[in-house]
């Protein structure tokens, strides 16, 4: 038995030498004896053997066999050695059940999250440094300095303070801030006390999930749409109903029993499409008639290149029916998690109530930040930098997109945002395309894995604005290389 353990310990033991030798040998005689390795009543080798076969130090080994007394798995008797305890026998035949289950088994999850799981497959998720990756803002442009410099200060003079319960929506001040700031900026007409901060718009729809839909709900969604708000939708039990979008937005005629509406006004994702003022005033009109709500997801709208702004559809509402949900990702930074939700004044308690159930509220202390970046300045300043960069960035892609792909693509036009969306000539896999593209570097998310009902476009869906002019360059040849390369363009190049 001695030849046994002192084989199979040397087997093992240079795989685990970056731990304190004493945890190695623990680690493989607890393994080594559940695994039944070592059964019940085994004897082991006295200390002072195993330590000159191991070379360690007799105490290293006298300390592991502490530890596997302690916990149970070893026995000593005095004059007789040191045992594998009887009672490990019950330990071994569960870890044999547990290694029979396998890795490999569907576990027993809930509805809601078997279909996140589900959504995420089909679309996955997108999140890196490479060109043309969407929601990728010009970190580089950022005022960190300034943002450290109010966290900082905000820990310094009002730590303790911050780090007590706070109102589940969110910091007052940074709420009257985006009050005044969403008044001005988007005509949305609303309290500090009607605003919700939230950990990200995501979270913001889940609320609204959570909130609003019962067990086969019909919620509208756009088709195309964000492949966010499937997981949402379906995860929460209720029914996803898509519905066209034109070049004047969505199509909701001849569609019943509508819960609530989900949509984009703005800058459809991804065509940027813009809804027309009379689609709005029709929007408004069937809310009102099936008693519906109105989800108005309102993504990048502070970058709006072409015209003057758009006010929000929540502006135009005069029945307390839209939901307006805002997030500062591009703004900011994405990893702040911070969104906000405009809500009806009648929807104010019963959301309150579910947040202070769900997580409290999101970190006050970076609320508290930005409350001083809107109050010192510093936040409507970025946008005016930000704005003017990334317009310049747009021009730029698109300018290179007409120079060198405009024999495989077709720019299609968006008055803003912070992505292009551009269709294939020809009929060809984009979702093919994209993994490929992916191989050399370039991340372009497909534009066909964005539709469900509506026959899709093909092509692709390029977010530009944390990219400069030298690395757009490169990626676009990259691309024009692989199109090249597509049997499908050999007639044209």
């Amino acid at each position: 038995m001695d030849e046994l353990i002192y084989s199979e310990i040397k087997q093992r033991w240079q795989a685990h030498s970056k731990l304190p030798k004493y945890r190695v040998l623990y680690d493989l005689l607890r393994e080594m004896v559940l695994s039944g390795l070592l059964v019940g009543g085994a004897v082991l080798p006295p200390s002072r053997s195993l330590a000159k076969q191991l070379k360690i130090s007799r105490n290293t080994v006298n300390q592991s066999y502490e530890m596997l007394q302690s916990d149970g798995f070893l026995r000593s008797q005095q004059g007789s050695g040191v045992f594998v305890s009887e009672d490990v026998v019950d330990a071994q035949l569960i870890s044999a059940e547990i290694e029979g289950e396998g890795e490999g088994d569907t576990p027993d999850i809930s509805p809601r999250v078997r279909e996140w799981v589900s959504v995420r497959r089909r679309h996955g998720r997108v999140v890196n440094a490479q060109p043309f990756s969407t929601g990728q803002p010009a970190l580089d442009e950022f005022p960190f300095d300034i943002w450290a410099r109010l966290l900082s200060r905000r820990w310094r003079l009002s730590g303790q303070a911050l780090a007590v319960s706070e109102d589940a929506s969110g910091y007052l001040l940074l709420r009257q801030h985006l009050a005044a700031y969403l008044q001005t900026s988007r005509g949305v007409k609303c309290s500090p006390e009607q605003i919700m901060i939230v950990s990200g718009a995501q979270q913001g729809l889940d609320l609204i999930a959570r909130v609003l839909w019962s067990e086969g709900a019909r919620v509208l969604v756009e088709d195309p749409a964000f492949p966010g708000m499937d997981g949402v939708i379906r995860g929460s039990g209720a029914e996803l109903v898509s519905a066209p979008v034109d070049q004047d937005g969505i199509l909701i005629e001849g569609f019943d029993n509508i819960k609530s509406y989900m949509v984009t006004p703005s800058r459809n994702y991804p065509l940027g499409v813009t809804m027309s003022l009379a689609r709005r005033l029709n929007l408004l009109k069937e809310a009102r008639r099936q008693q519906a709500w109105i989800v108005e997801d309102d993504f990048d709208s502070e970058f709006r290149f072409d015209g003057p702004p758009l006010s929000s559809l929540q502006g135009l509402d005069r029945d307390g029916r839209v939901i307006y949900v805002g997030t500062f990702s591009r703004i900011i930074f994405p990893a702040l998690r911070l969104g906000y939700l405009v809500l009806p004044q009648k929807l104010v308690e019963p959301f309150r109530v579910a947040k202070s159930y769900i997580d409290g509220h999101a970190s006050i202390v970076h609320q508290a930040a930005l409350a001083d970046f809107f109050e010192e300045g510093y936040f409507s300043s970025h946008i005016r930098r930000m704005k003017k960069l990334y317009q310049e960035r747009r021009g730029y892609l698109i300018e290179r997109l007409e120079a060198e792909l405009s024999e495989f693509v077709k720019i299609l036009p968006a008055d803003g945002g912070l992505h292009l969306c551009v269709v294939f000539k020809v009929d060809i896999d984009d979702v093919a395309f994209a993994a490929q593209l992916e191989k050399d570097g370039v991340t372009l998310r497909p534009l066909s894995p964005f539709y469900r009902c509506v026959a899709p476009l093909r092509g692709m869906v390029m977010g530009f604005a944390g990219f400069d002019r030298e690395k757009t360059d490169a990626a676009l040849q990259i691309v024009k290389k692989n199109l090249s390369k597509l049997p499908e363009f050999t007639s044209i190049s």
